[in-house]
């Protein structure tokens, strides 16, 4: 199985997992635009080509450049070709009905956002990068061992292996989201993955399958600016920056709390940045603190977004947790950087990155006034004690 359906919608600090900053430029340079083509004109997708987009989003996730090198295509009748397009065109029908009936896709304008923001999760398969695997089934190099209590095949991370997809640690034993698995020792995996498997009889990648959150995996595609996974995906970004894009924003001051991994030296004051991810914010502070210390280079960004902003859409009204007072920014939107500090969290430093958002393509210049007044108050984590182990409770 490859998708497990959860239509409640997952806390805002679960979805904010790997958030680097990039520079303004690297939009220009990136797959990411290259398959998406933004021009600053949002474009509405149709249902079919959605259902199809999350069927090569599934396969694409559980293929991690398996066979992902071969293109995927979606025809002008919604049919998929290309590597593995027979099963795809099986399961699209029963995804479809299923995207229905958990989100209204086709019915709904917000059914995308409902999707994304959902607590479904999708399989992923996980390369080691540290050996392969002999035809007998014993790994390459001799002297490797297997991390405790893995065994060949396993769905589920093993235990004893603790990672972070955020800045691609696992100890140092697998390959990070959606990385191309190459180096692997004893193995020419270009070679591999371009050989019938019933024709290879050399070594072989070791690998297992582990849950992921949907929103996880999009955004670690974007994030990684991942070529073969963003193929599959993107109708899917197209369709929530379509909906995010189709109204202006009241504007505000918004938090977030955020790992942005080693990306914390491009923030300075001053400093125009992107976010390539989609970015989940709130305007209640308890919610964009939890659990912010098990992220890595946790910081909490302070965001002011003027009145009429056109980039980011209140999204509590199609919430489930709507007491999250939720506004979600499109891919790659723009900010400046007005002022960073550290405040104290649980013994840990958190970075406080105060930025202003601005329009993705600078074609809009917002007026001063059209901006909450900038008001840099020291914020009392002590006060916010209460929420440390903050569970949401669902009526």
């Amino acid at each position: 199985m490859a998708v497990w359906w959860e239509p409640t919608q997952a806390e805002l600090a679960d979805r904010n997992g790997e958030s680097p900053f990039v520079l303004p430029e690297f939009l220009e340079e990136s797959n990411f635009q290259h398959l998406y083509k933004g021009t600053g004109e949002p474009r509405s997708v149709d249902a079919k080509e959605l259902a199809a987009s999350f069927a090569l989003a599934v396969n694409a996730f559980v293929q991690h450049y398996w066979t992902c090198l071969k293109d995927y295509e979606v025809t002008m009748d919604h049919q998929v070709e290309g590597s593995g397009h027979l099963a795809l065109e099986e399961m699209m029908p029963r995804w479809y009905d299923d995207l229905v009936d958990h989100f209204g896709i086709g019915l709904d304008p917000e059914a995308t956002i409902k999707m994304y923001t959902s607590g479904t999760m999708v399989a992923i398969r996980r390369v080691f990068k540290i050996c392969s695997l002999e035809p007998d089934g014993t790994p390459y190099p001799p002297e490797t061992s297997f991390p405790e209590g893995f065994h060949l095949g396993q769905v589920g991370r093993p235990t004893s292996i603790e990672a972070s997809d955020e800045i691609g640690r696992t100890k140092q034993c697998l390959f990070r989201l959606f990385q191309y698995p190459d180096g692997i020792p004893g193995l020419d995996y270009h070679a591999f993955i371009n050989t019938n498997f019933s024709d290879w009889t050399s070594r072989r990648p070791v690998h297992f399958f582990e849950r992921k959150p949907f929103h996880r995996a999009l955004n670690c595609a974007i994030c990684q600016d991942s070529p073969n996974v963003l193929k599959a995906v993107m109708k899917i970004i197209m369709d929530i920056n379509f909906f995010i894009n189709s109204v202006h924003h009241e504007g505000g001051v918004f938090y977030s709390g955020v790992g942005v991994g080693e990306s914390l030296h491009l923030v300075k004051p001053g400093a125009k940045l992107r976010m390539p991810r989609f970015l989940s914010t709130t305007t209640e502070l308890k919610f964009a603190k939890s659990r912010l210390t098990d992220k890595i280079g946790p910081a909490l960004l302070v965001v002011r977004v003027p009145h009429g902003f056109w980039g980011a859409r209140d999204i509590s009204a199609f919430s489930s947790c709507p007491e999250e007072n939720e506004t979600m920014f499109c891919a790659y939107a723009l900010f400046l950087v007005e002022r960073v500090s550290v405040i104290k969290m649980q013994g840990q430093d958190v970075s406080r990155i105060d930025l202003l958002a601005l329009d993705k393509y600078e074609g809009i210049q917002y007026p001063d006034d059209a901006y909450p007044p900038f008001h840099h108050a020291p914020i009392d984590i002590d006060e916010l004690g209460a929420y440390d182990s903050y569970v949401r409770q669902y009526s």
